[in-house]
């Protein structure tokens, strides 16, 4: 027994001996054959490479590459362009990718105009192919979509053909049979050698996702948009990007037009606050006191206001500076101490109700430059054209509740005593009539009219007339009117009255254009679509509230890394220090149905649009910035969230995001070659 199983464990060492042999000749053959295999696949690469590099044929595949990819660039456009045309039901993946394979296959099978490397503008028919021959890529492409070749630098020497040229539209593939022609260069000899290969360029699958953005006016350029009023305290803000403030100027039923009618709208408190964009207010820019502004854009506004309101002590150290026009409904007034108001394009005052006017609310509706502050070394400057359409009303009341209308466009406080001193300028004529606005005794006619017209001839002859030594002196108030001006009512022009000016053809053109831009941007957000004579109507039709639809809103709080989105349906929202609920956000979308309060530090990217106010306050720097694709990449990333919100207008603005780039692809996917051959 025991002889026996010591047979059986030797039997059993010299199998594990045998195979451990095997197994060992077995790798090392294995080694040895993978070895000559790479050897042999290198040595065929290499063989490769020098053919191609020597043949040209690296060359026309780079030509094919770029070619491709310029072909893509222009079918993905032209897919975007189709994707508007077409309604919901026809918007499929599927239809996508047929558009966008016919019209890569078209771009290099179809006639180009193109600008050869000498200049010569001409159209190819396959341009593929003449790039090739041509030894060339595509440079650029201009505006008339002509093809600008540019030459390949550095290429050696060879000689190319096309053996076959294959177009196949049902499939969009297109074949080229290449032939190459060349020198090879073995020691002292030149041998010259000629290979073909085939090339397959095919339509690659349409990859993007595309979401369509039905474009609003609420949130289209502007970085800001409320219905309320914006007051900003404190720190300092740089805005980048339109803003539109509507602004609620509820005067009541006794209000104090000195002051009331310059309530609502936009608000500075000691603070600096500068714009590069344009300012759209249905009410006042207003510096209160202490404040310092630039806007390099257009405003557009009721009233711009320097000085106090109805509460402050008073108003001083304010400096706003205009870089482009500045259009008002109503007034530009200063009344504040030490304070510098420069336009530097052209001042519009457009508003001409100077007639007809059957309450007290006439002091409402007649744009003029009204100056209340005296000795106070303020100046208000216009560089360029001055229009204005209207005159200035006292804070006085007739018996039949009217305001009194002066004969001013530019009226400075206390040069209206001429109109009390009639009987020294006239010596006691009667072609004028007195009338009772309490507490004054005025002039109210002249020659029997009893308008701004006349008021103004009767103001211009008081303070010109050399001869005449009046009680009262002129007082030009600081106001520099540079440029040329035309108004309805007497101004100053060199420190002196200038009277009123007859409108040319052109100017009223000018005037009612530019009443137009001031309804379209200011009543209807920047879209006057579906809208009639919007400025007569003197109203505010598009609002934050008419242009949101809040019972598609359910309260939401997103923050992450592509930006935040915030939405509230009936409540306010409090940022401070960049911080919303605890966490920080740099760029985003927020809305609300409430008042927003920005407290602190603030930098934001995107819009912030609410129904109430805005509130910026406390120290320290704010920057808003509108970035369109930002914004745009937000709405189509939370595309099922926002599509119901905004209300479509029917201008029905719509544009293409397209959330992955579909120009990158890699080259397999379009392009496919076969084996060369050696034909000599």
């Amino acid at each position: 027994m025991k002889a026996r199983r010591k047979k059986k464990g030797s039997t059993f060492v010299i199998v594990i001996v045998v195979m451990a042999i095997i197994f060992t000749t077995g790798t090392t053959i294995l080694a040895v054959t993978a070895n000559d295999y790479k050897m042999r696949i290198n040595q065929s690469k290499k063989l490769q490479n020098l053919y191609e590099a020597d043949s040209g044929l690296d060359v026309v595949e780079n030509i094919i590459i770029k070619t491709s990819q310029e072909a893509i660039k222009y079918a993905d456009k032209e897919v975007k362009k189709e994707f508007t045309k077409l309604e919901d039901k026809d918007r499929s993946k599927e239809n996508l990718n047929k558009v966008f394979k016919e019209r890569f296959y078209k771009y290099l099978s179809a006639p180009q105009n193109i600008k050869d490397l000498d200049g010569t503008v001409k159209t190819v028919d396959k341009i593929l192919e003449y790039l090739i021959l041509s030894k060339a890529v595509i440079g650029s492409i201009q505006d008339n979509d002509t093809i600008n070749l540019a030459k390949l630098e550095n290429i050696k020497s060879f000689n190319i053909e096309i053996l076959k040229s294959d177009y196949d539209r049902d499939s969009n593939n297109i074949i080229l049979g290449v032939k190459s022609t060349f020198q090879n260069i073995e020691g002292q000899l030149k041998n010259e050698k000629v290979i073909s290969t085939e090339y397959i360029v095919s339509a690659p699958e349409y990859n993007s996702e595309i979401t369509s953005i039905n474009i609003s006016p609420v949130f289209d350029g502007k970085a800001i948009t409320a219905d309320g009023n914006m007051n900003v305290t404190g720190g300092n803000t740089n805005i980048s990007g339109d803003i539109w403030i509507q602004g609620n100027n509820n005067l009541g039923e006794n209000p104090e037009y000195a002051f009331d009618k310059y309530i609502g709208g936009i608000k500075l408190d000691n603070t600096s606050f500068n714009i590069n964009g344009d300012i759209y207010t249905a009410n006042t820019y207003h510096l209160n006191n202490n404040a310092q502004s630039t806007i390099t854009g257009d405003v557009f506004a009721k009233n711009i206001y320097v000085g106090k309101s109805i509460n402050s002590d008073a108003s001083k150290s304010n400096n706003v500076t205009f870089e482009n026009n500045v259009i008002v409904n109503n007034d530009l007034a200063l009344n504040a101490q030490n304070s510098n108001v420069l336009i530097k394009n052209n001042f519009y005052g457009i508003n001409e109700k100077t007639t007809e006017i059957e309450t007290a609310k006439q002091a409402l509706n007649s744009s003029s430059i009204i100056v209340n502050s005296l000795n106070s070394n303020s100046t208000l400057k216009v560089e360029g054209l001055s229009y204005i359409m209207g005159v200035a009303y006292l804070n006085t009341i007739g018996d039949d509740g009217k305001k009194y209308q002066t004969g001013e466009s530019v009226a400075v406080k206390g040069n209206y005593l001429a109109y009390t001193d009639v009987d020294d300028i006239l010596d006691g004529k009667t072609n004028v009539t007195l009338r009772y606005y309490s507490p004054l005794q005025l002039l109210e006619s002249k020659d029997g009219e009893s308008n701004a017209s006349k008021k103004a001839e009767y103001f211009a002859e008081y303070y010109n007339d050399s001869k005449t030594e009046g009680k009262y002196s002129f007082n030009d108030g600081g106001v520099q009117l540079k440029g040329e001006v035309k108004s309805a009512g007497a101004t100053i022009k060199n420190n002196k009255v200038q009277g009123a000016t007859i409108f040319s053809v052109d100017d009223k053109k000018e005037i009612i254009n530019t009443r137009n831009e001031f309804a379209r941007n200011v009543f209807a957000m920047g879209d006057d679509t579906g809208y009639e004579n919007l400025y007569d109507g003197q109203e505010v039709e598009r609002t934050v509230r008419n242009q949101i639809a809040f019972d598609k809103i359910k309260d939401t709080n997103i923050i992450n890394e592509n930006g935040a989105v915030i939405l509230t349906n009936n409540s306010s929202i409090e940022i401070k220090e960049n911080k919303y609920n605890g966490q920080i956000i740099k760029k985003g979308l927020i809305i609300t149905n409430g008042d927003i309060t920005i407290d602190g530090e603030f930098n934001f990217m995107g819009n912030i649009i609410t129904t109430g106010d805005i509130i910026l306050k406390g120290e320290g720097n704010k920057t808003i910035t509108y970035d369109p694709q930002v914004v745009r990449s937000i709405l189509a990333l939370n595309n099922e969230l926002l599509k119901d919100v905004f209300v479509k207008s029917k201008a029905n603005r719509e544009e293409i995001k397209v959330t992955s780039a579909s120009e990158i692809y890699s080259v397999d996917k379009f392009l496919k070659k076969s084996l060369w051959k050696i034909l000599k």
